[in-house]
Formats: structure tokens, sequence, C-alpha cells
């Protein structure tokens, strides 16, 4: 299989729509997430994509063939739910050989395939026992080593990691970016996590419900969301927004709001200019918000509210008047609730958004096809995650 492609993709569930117009190509070999809160229809839009629920309306393609009237065994697909779904009498061994017994698969080569997949995931000491025998980051791997046994075209995996502890779910990540750069495979993932979809992903498809709002690389989507919704979804903890106005004055142009005065320098200005709007939104990033030591002379001053303290980092809630923002600064942070610090927001790192519709005023149109696919050599497989 060389790609999945999705073209005018409807789900509607009694009247209610899921998924609306759903365009978008996942490049062979590609890791994809569909990220969003829940109810926004990606674990729907995964399922359709497998043959799980047949689509109201719009076409699947597998390699530009289309696979949309075919039932969910005539997919080269292969699926991880978040269950796990393991069959409780048998061995781990035995659920992971399953497919393939089920496609008359000799025994011999099964076994054979089954302790090579258990090796890969590190569990050939498990393959004699029993599901209830084993710790949920267990479980997830015999359930992955079921899905990839089969070397389908493509892995479909549905928050496999959401039954997992904090420290278990980092570890898995980091297995499932490894298995994706030697299977070479395509993986979409559905996640509602955008720290798992910023950490793995090749691109991040970011939908809200039913409709797709923005798809592109991590960097992309982080660095320009194409609307508020993106902006504050994908980021942790979300990007600051300020409801304002622009005004020039002396052909200074400025953000003005009760809370902040921002004048607008570069890009921020070129992108105001070119829509020419009066009321806007201003986002900026937490980390792009400098206080103390690291704001200008130029910025004012903010009362401290809460500090939040994150190891490296320390998430400082701010008081501008009757607004609140948030900045993430290094560690170690000494000033404590009720003290005043100095605050400031660099022109070149704010976003800005139209208050009406929330749209950003350098939204590119969403890129749903990706780029083409360059065959790594063997050297940078090894390294791809």
């Amino acid at each position: 299989m060389a790609e999945v492609k999705l073209e005018k993709l409807r789900k509607e569930f009694g009247g209610q729509v899921a998924v609306e117009g759903l365009d978008l190509t996942i490049a062979d070999q590609e890791f994809l997430t569909l990220v969003g809160p829940s109810g926004c229809g990606k674990s729907t839009t995964l399922r359709m994509i497998c043959g799980l629920e047949k689509a109201s309306s719009g076409e699947v393609f597998f390699d530009d063939q289309p696979v949309t009237h075919l039932p969910a065994n005539k997919r080269d697909v292969s699926m991880v739910f978040q269950s796990y779904a393991l069959y409780p009498h048998k061995t781990v061994g035995q659920n992971i050989g399953f497919s393939l017994k089920m496609l008359r698969v000799p025994r011999s080569e099964i076994e054979q395939r089954v302790r090579e997949t258990a090796a890969a995931l590190g569990i050939e000491e498990l393959l004699e026992r029993k599901p209830k025998q084993l710790s949920g980051g267990q479980r997830q791997r015999v359930a992955l080593g079921r899905a990839i046994i089969r070397e389908a075209g493509a892995f479909l995996l549905d928050e496999p990691l959401s039954n997992l502890d904090a420290q278990l779910r980092v570890d898995m990540r980091g297995e499932l970016k490894r298995l994706h750069g030697e299977l070479m495979r395509t993986f979409i993932y559905v996640t509602h996590d955008q720290v798992e979809a910023m950490t793995m992903s090749d691109r991040i498809a970011v939908m809200s419900k039913g409709v797709l709002q923005q798809c592109g690389t991590p960097d992309e989507i982080y660095g320009r969301p194409v609307n508020t919704f993106v902006a504050a979804f994908m980021g942790s903890p979300a990007m600051n927004f300020l409801d304002g106005e622009l005004a020039a004055t002396d052909g200074v142009l400025r953000f003005a709001s009760p809370a902040w005065s921002q004048q607008l320098d570069g890009e921020s200005r070129r992108q105001a200019e070119a829509a020419d709007p009066q009321a806007v939104v201003l986002g900026v990033r937490p980390e792009d918000v400098l206080i103390g030591d690291r704001a200008d002379r130029t910025g004012r001053q903010a009362v401290v509210e809460v500090c939040e303290p994150m190891g490296a980092d320390v998430l400082v809630t701010l008081g501008l008047g009757a607004s609140r923002i948030r900045s993430r600064v290094p560690a170690p942070f000494h000033l404590r609730p009720g003290e005043t610090v100095a605050v400031s927001i660099s022109s070149e790192r704010i976003h800005l958004f139209d208050a009406e519709t929330g749209q950003s005023f350098h939204s590119p149109a969403i890129p749903v096809t990706p780029p083409a696919f360059v065959e790594p050599r063997d050297d940078e497989a090894q390294t791809r995650d």
C-alpha cells in the first residue's frame, strides 16, 4: 500500500454529523496522528478507514484503489484498540499468532513469526502467560504484536496508550516510534493527548466537531496555528489570548487592550496590515512571555498569582488587571504570589487572530497532501526515531 486517501468522507449517526467532508492523504510509511478533543470524529475516521464503520458518503482509497465497499477483513490494515481486546483464555503466543492461524499459515511459520515479533517487543519471556498475568504495559505490547505480525500495509492505532500510567506512556511512545522506523509501514494514530501527537508524528491532523482544522508537521501546527482552536489545543499549557483592537498612531501600529499594549513590528505588522482588522485576538505562547531579568525595559508590571514548579521549568500565572496570562520560565523562580514582576512579549513571537472568526492572519490553506516521501538509506533508517 503506497498511501491512504480520504475524499469528502462523511459519517452521520441518527442525524448527528460525526465527520464532515474530510479530505486527507496519508503517505506510504508516514506516521500521521489524528488529534482532537473527545467527540471530534477522530476515532470514527479511523474506523471508516479500517472498515468497521460504513461511511455515509465519500471515499477511502488505498494506493488509489477504492476500498469503501470492502469489509474490514478485506482491507490491508491492522488495528490496535484502546481496550487491547486480548483473548483471556489464550496465551500471549496464541494471541499474537491468532490472525495467522485464521489465515491458515503453517504452524511452524506461525511459531517462528511469533518468536520474532515477541523479540522485537521484548516480551519473549511472556509467551506462555495469560493476559490476566500481565501488566498494562505488557498487555499493550501483546496487542501491538498481534497487529504487526500480519505485516499489513497500514497500522491503525486508536488511543492505545490511554490506559497506561504516565511513565509507561512515555516509554511506549518511544517504542512506537522505534517500531515505525523498523517496520517502515504507514501508521495512523488517534489520540486526544497533544503531547503524544507532537512527539511521535511526521504530521498531525487536528480535528474539531468532525471538521479538519489543520494538517501539518508538529513544528507547523505549534508555530503557525491556523486558528484559535488549534492554538489553544496544541500546547501545554495552552496559548495565552488577549482581546483587543489595532490602532495606528503616527505610523506606529499597536495592539491595545485594557490588559496589554504592544507595538507590532516585522511579520506581526505585515499580517495585521494585510488583514486590515479592527477587533483582534493576540496570542502568545507561555514560553514567549518574558518576566523578571528576561523582560525588556519597555515591559509593564504584573502581579504573580500562582507558581507551579515543573522540575526544570516553573509555570507562573500573572495578573494584568482583570486578565491573566501564564509564563513558562526556567527554574528556580523565587518570587511569591502577591509580588510584582516586569513582563514583556517579543513582537516577533505573537500570533494575531480575527476576533470574529478565530482565523489567523497568516493562515495558509490546509495542507492535506503530504510531501513526497524519500526512501531513507539503511544508516538513516536505524536512527529514524
